[in-house]
């Protein structure tokens, strides 16, 4: 597959965090990410589990499904954004998904999606990056 994401720059694609309950759903994910480009992708089955890695990786891109484990993952978002790392919401609850205005601009993707409409997701979250977005996250408490 050729990558659909080579005009960006590598290091910036270089580390995502993919939080995501549904196994299947997260490893097809994580697949799709590295196809891409992504060398390192750490996928996240809790809340619990993403916040370690945040803490303990740099993290430059994240895919977040909106409901984990009966939570949501809004104060997570909020804490990367704020850090300026581009972020996604997966979700199955289609367009009832209401964000804070402070995530209102971050792109949400209905499941089931397509490749192409995620491939489109993450270059539109590239494009409205902050220039804060090239620098890692690492070794930062993230809220949840």
């Amino acid at each position: 597959m050729d990558n659909p994401l080579r005009a960006y720059r590598i290091d910036v694609l270089d580390r995502c965090l993919v939080v995501e309950d549904d196994s299947i759903i997260r490893i097809d994910l994580e697949e799709t990410l590295r196809s891409f480009g992504m060398k390192h992708v750490h996928g996240a089955p809790t809340l619990e589990a993403a916040v370690q890695i945040i803490a303990t990786s740099e993290i430059r891109f994240a895919v977040l499904d909106y409901s984990v484990g009966g939570s949501n993952t809004v104060a997570m978002a909020e804490s990367l954004t704020a850090r300026g790392v581009p972020a996604l919401f997966l979700t199955a609850y289609g367009t009832s998904v209401e964000l804070p205005p402070s995530l209102a601009h971050l792109q949400v993707l209905s499941k089931p999606f397509s490749t192409e409409l995620l491939v489109e997701a993450i270059r539109r979250e590239l494009d409205n990056a902050l220039p804060a977005s090239d620098a890692p996250v690492s070794g930062r408490r993230c809220s949840v």
